[in-house]
């Protein structure tokens, strides 16, 4: 959304992250909106209607190209873009203006001031009129919010199940016709930077009046489709704290791809990873160059050289504050296409990478955030150290493979392709990856093998021990809440 693009660059620490993240969700301004009873009338006439609202600065989705980009990119494309894609090709889509604003930071001329705090609730409540008739009808409602926008829908949707069958509010089985896609999600439950920094009760960031209790979004009950720009920082942020480099990392992220969700062309969301399912929820990660990297990838050949010698080694150190071990065997590698704002080299494009910025169980499922807590190691050693030797891998054969696609106008032909592919298996071969990878596959297996013969899968299995960050950083987080309750108790 444009106005992120204008967040103020001062947010760079953890507790202004959060405030700017927060600032991204949004409200309709009551003056712009025409009497609630006529809209209720219009809206309970709407069958399989949709909504689409924008981001912070930007109240009206119809003004400009956002509406198009919309539908063409996530809900109504010619044909899906990737295999599985959720599409509405019968929905009738149509803007909800939201005031989008984050006072004082983004105020918008001739509309009255609200602070975060302000436009969000109103945002809600606006959201609220527009589907709670529609739900109580029994007709089928989809969703559509982006960035500040899809933090408004994560609180309305939050409300709608805690409220569920009372006065006023669809059952839950009426909840089943809701459905919502989301990007740049920053109450993500897999890295949002408003569920990283969650604090109990009524806690807010002090003077801003930006609350910071406001809950993941849902993964039951409402179908969710969520889609994020890899080391987004308001939606993909490292769960571990202490890794400087990934925090750095997702800090930039929040400039460099952030703001281009709608901009990105059919072929770059045809490169989406479907990472996994909780619940209702699904989730696809849109592959992108390490932010701190990408001025390299923008260089040229000289600089994709360097860049595809120092991204294997720095995403693996990033990826492992995520909770990712950077295994391919594990992972897979993902290719990073290219085009503008993301701009992946030639290798990249033709082989991938490794891993990526989500928890990844040692089964290679989605980590869910479930399993025995405690002093553990918590990913794999075994596949940390296959992708040390991934990273090393990569690290001498990418680049020399962007020279050689430099030679063939920047891409590499079919010849080269399998030059490379045999040089990779004899490297894979000869640093042991081969053997880490069937060593810890004989383990894992036995591990599963002897926890469900017992019964105890679920509680002793190694995705419930060896799953999440070596260093969660829980700690460090609840100190930050209490810094937080104590000059909240003084009003601020």
């Amino acid at each position: 959304m444009t106005t992120d693009r204008l967040r103020p660059a001062a947010a760079v620490l953890p507790t202004a992250l959060c405030a700017a993240v927060l600032g991204l969700t949004s409200v309709l301004l009551p003056a712009a909106v025409p009497g609630s009873d006529q809209l209720a009338a219009r809206w309970r006439l709407l069958a399989e209607q949709g909504w689409i609202m924008n981001g912070t600065g930007n109240p009206d989705p119809t003004v400009g190209p956002y509406l198009g980009q919309i539908l063409a990119g996530y809900l109504q494309p010619t044909s899906p873009h990737f295999p599985g894609q959720p599409t509405f090709a019968e929905y009738s889509f149509q803007g909800l203006t939201t005031p989008e604003q984050f006072c004082p930071f983004v105020c918008l001329p001739g509309q009255p001031a609200m602070d975060f705090g302000t436009s969000l609730n109103t945002g809600v409540d606006l959201l609220n009129q527009a589907i709670l008739p529609q739900l109580l009808g029994g007709d089928d409602v989809t969703v559509f919010g982006y960035s500040q926008s899809a933090a408004i829908t994560t609180i309305a949707m939050n409300a709608l199940i805690a409220n569920a069958g009372t006065d006023g509010y669809p059952t839950l089985d009426q909840l089943g016709n809701l459905h919502v896609v989301l990007i740049g999600d920053p109450n993500n439950p897999i890295g949002g930077i408003l569920d990283r920094f969650a604090f109990p009760g009524e806690q807010h960031l002090p003077f801003v009046n930006i609350p910071l209790s406001l809950g993941a979004t849902p993964t039951e009950h409402i179908a969710a489709d969520i889609y994020t720009g890899q080391y987004d920082g308001w939606a993909n942020f490292p769960r571990d704290p202490t890794n400087l480099l990934a925090v750095i990392n997702a800090l930039i992220g929040i400039l460099t791809v952030h703001p281009y969700y709608p901009d990105y062309s059919a072929e770059q969301l045809a490169s989406a990873i479907d990472v996994g399912t909780i619940g209702d929820a699904n989730f696809y990660m849109i592959p992108q160059n390490l932010p701190i990297l990408q001025f390299m990838f923008n260089g040229g050949t000289a600089g994709q050289f360097f860049g595809d010698f120092f991204s294997p080694w720095a995403r693996l150190a990033i990826n492992w504050g995520y909770g990712n071990a950077g295994d391919p065997a594990v992972n897979g590698l993902h290719p990073i296409p290219a085009g503008e704002f993301i701009n992946g080299s030639a290798y990249q494009q033709a082989f991938g990478v490794a891993g990526g910025p989500w928890a990844m169980t040692p089964t290679g499922e989605l980590y869910d955030g479930s399993g025995v807590m405690g002093l553990f190691l918590r990913m794999d050693p075994l596949q940390m150290l296959a992708g040390v030797q991934n990273a090393l891998i990569q690290s001498l054969v990418g680049p020399w493979a962007d020279i050689a696609a430099a030679a063939n106008g920047g891409v590499l032909t079919a010849e080269g392709i399998s030059v490379i592919s045999g040089i990779t298996d004899v490297l894979q071969t000869i640093t042991g990856y081969d053997l880490v990878n069937s060593i810890d596959q004989f383990l894992i297996n036995g591990w599963s093998d002897l926890a469900d013969a017992v019964g105890l899968g679920d509680l002793l299995g190694p995705d419930a021990v060896m799953s999440g960050v070596a260093i969660p950083g829980d700690g460090l987080l609840d100190l930050i809440g209490v810094g937080f309750s104590f000059v909240n108790l003084f009003g601020a």
